[in-house]
């Protein structure tokens, strides 16, 4: 059967030779590429993105592309489709007529959830041993299922997509540092000490970004934030949950109460009374904004019992400070006063996605099996995680430091004091790395 694959040429303008990049639609809007963490494509496998939208997948893609080219693959025979564009019979056609006519292809299917019964044709791929890449902007379909295709050479090819880190975040700023690289619960920070003033000043430039890498190359180029970014955030996270067949209304009031905690532990009862909901309804919408990776729910441990308490009050994080910094901007306040009078919960926020990106992989270490927090009637640790050798606090003091006392080793994390258990926020997330499949 004939197909149009005239549809194709301006997505795939490497197939005319050198010097594609200028058409490119990504790649030719910015003048520096940021560095992400390099995956192996290998031949027959699938590979898996899932992240939040606007966190550089796609780019990410075409930088994939740039390098297979520059290992001398035939560019006629990598094949970019943004699903969104096309219905799975187009593609399914795309794909047979050009293996036809150049053998067998490299695949990137960017937006795939967008395919009717896109699991099957995904499934179809890997068992023809066809290379693909694949990414989903809705990561509530994608994460449900992946998990249904096992054996299929998704194994260890899955990936966490997310905002640039801090650590990522100062390397693209051309700030030279020691190479630092450590884990969450022994930090060495002897080498980064001298140059403290460097990285806490491009902290707070971070905290405005949120790692983003438009609003990361804003700030890069411009020295602020451009104003659209924050209506893109909400439109995002708005997205995501038409996409899944949630009410936007009650999304967005959700959100709005969220917001207002501004940190703060709360139940489902709480959150369902405020906005006039079932609690159960709640908890299906905090679900779906999580598997969008929009927030993260932390529960409390029960540290006896070393599980959770899933009947106590709960902790919600953005993933992303730019997320809450959007809501304040949509709600009417300034940007800039809104994160002086909020650095505390924001930074906590903050080491809250740091902590989780360092330790999460999927499926074999999702979030929900090791992070948490504690609290009791005196005091509250923001984050514990779960390890082989025991739980470990981390609590962010961005003020004066107050220690407790607790079953478990306690880390804080100040603004600027340094001692036995206390040292600088910023030096510890600067050497903090996302997992190995964490990009």
């Amino acid at each position: 059967m004939a197909v149009k694959i005239v549809k194709l040429i301006r997505y795939n303008p490497w197939w005319k030779g050198e010097g594609w990049e200028k058409e490119d639609h990504d790649l030719s809007k910015v003048g520096e590429i940021i560095p992400r963490k390099a995956i192996n494509v290998k031949e027959g496998s699938i590979v898996l993105l899932r992240g939040i939208r606007r966190a550089g997948k796609s780019f990410y893609l075409k930088t994939q592309i740039k390098k297979l080219i520059e290992r001398g693959i035939d560019p006629r025979r990598i094949l970019y489709i943004p699903c969104d564009r096309f219905t799975r019979g187009e593609v399914k056609g795309f794909i047979d007529e050009l293996r036809l006519r150049h053998g067998e292809l490299y695949i990137f299917l960017d937006e795939i959830t967008y395919l009717k019964g896109w699991r099957l044709f995904l499934k179809e791929l890997g068992e023809e041993g066809i290379t693909t890449v694949a990414t989903g902007s809705n990561p509530v379909e994608l994460r449900k299922e992946s998990e249904l295709l096992p054996g299929r050479g998704i194994e260890g090819n899955e990936y966490y997509f997310n905002p640039l880190s801090f650590g990522e975040f100062v390397h693209f700023m051309k700030l030279k540092l020691p190479p630092t690289s450590f884990s969450y619960r022994e930090p060495k920070i002897d080498d980064l000490i001298p140059w403290y003033e460097e990285i806490e000043g491009l902290f707070y430039a971070y905290l405005q970004t949120g790692g983003f890498p438009e609003t990361v190359t804003d700030f890069k180029n411009h020295g602020e934030i451009k104003e659209e970014r924050y209506e893109e955030i909400i439109r995002l996270v708005l997205g995501e949950i038409a996409k899944s067949g949630k009410n936007e209304e009650i999304a967005r009031e959700l959100l709005e109460a969220l917001f207002r905690l501004k940190g703060n532990r709360v139940d489902y009862v709480t959150l369902a009374r405020e906005i006039g909901i079932s609690h159960p309804t709640v908890r299906e919408y905090l679900s779906t904004l999580e598997s969008a990776r929009v927030i993260y729910t932390l529960e409390a441990w029960d540290i006896a019992k070393k599980r959770h308490a899933h009947r106590k009050e709960k902790k919600i994080i953005f993933q992303s400070p730019l997320i809450a910094i959007a809501l304040a901007v949509y709600l009417g306040e300034d940007p800039v006063k809104f994160i002086e009078e909020n650095l505390e919960w924001l930074v906590e926020h903050i080491v809250a996605s740091h902590v989780i990106w360092h330790c999460e992989e999927p499926i074999l270490r999702e979030k929900h099996v090791f992070a948490g927090f504690y609290y009791d009637q005196s005091k509250e640790c923001d984050i514990v995680i779960k390890g082989r050798n025991g739980f470990f606090g981390i609590e962010v003091k961005y003020g004066r430091v107050k220690r407790k006392t607790y079953s478990f080793p306690v880390l804080y994390l100040s603004k600027d004091e340094l001692g036995k258990d206390t040292l600088p926020v910023s030096l510890y997330l600067y050497g903090l790395e996302k997992s190995r499949r964490s990009i």
